[in-house]
């Protein structure tokens, strides 16, 4: 049984690391367990270490956005995550759940992030986020998937997608993203087909890209 607050133990050996051949990072398997609190930080770090154009466009800051962050994933409950650990090491996370953070957890943990104010100043930077928002069926959804930007490209993000796959067996899955998000080519390897997409002037002045598309994995 795996405690909050505790990483579990392990003291199975792990082969060699080998060079990837694009990056240059050491590349070799890593442990997919679930979360607990002690990864918190380093999850967050995956996050924003390098801030996506949409956290920066609709957060009213970086460092209240990891403040928002954390306390959305507590009030949340950690059930839902696995985290990807290499010697130690938290280098990417994935978050499935059958229902988004509610509008009362949301709202509470802007403001433990940006103070009193910080619900207000949540819906005044972000409200060009809410013209492309696309609704998610019923079952579970992938509501966050991020590799640390220090180990992109060395198949962590495919590692942790299977896993969040053969954990819901074979219901649906969904996820939203950025019509013009890289990831994309990674969700279509693994059975995502764009069934949806909404777009906005808005949205596009502010990231760049023309709005989000709704993703599903069939049955």
């Amino acid at each position: 049984m795996v405690r909050v607050g505790h990483r579990p133990s392990g003291t199975e050996s792990r082969p060699p690391a080998v060079a990837h051949p694009r990056t240059g990072i050491p590349s070799r398997p890593v442990e997919v367990r679930p979360a607990v609190e002690d990864d918190l930080e380093q999850m967050v770090d995956a996050m924003f270490a390098e801030p996506s154009v949409e956290q920066l466009a609709f957060m009213p800051t970086i460092p209240g956005a990891r403040a928002f962050a954390r306390a959305t994933w507590l009030a949340a409950g950690l059930d839902g995550f696995v985290v990807a650990e290499d010697a130690g090491e938290v280098v990417g996370f994935a978050w499935c759940s059958e229902s988004d953070v509610s509008t009362r957890d949301a709202l509470r943990a802007a403001a433990a992030a940006w103070g009193v104010t910080g619900p207000a100043r949540l819906v005044m930077k972000g409200w060009p986020r809410q013209l492309v928002g696309l609704a998610m069926p019923p079952g579970p959804k992938l509501i966050e998937l991020h590799t640390h930007p220090s180990r992109r490209g060395t198949g962590i993000g495919s590692v942790l997608l299977d896993h969040v796959v053969r954990a819901n067996g074979d219901r649906p899955l969904s996820l939203t993203t950025r019509s013009n998000n890289p990831a994309r080519h990674l969700y279509e390897r693994h059975g995502f087909a764009v069934v949806a997409q909404k777009n906005s002037r808005m949205f596009e002045r502010r990231t760049g890209s023309p709005g989000r598309v709704l993703m599903v994995r069939p049955a």
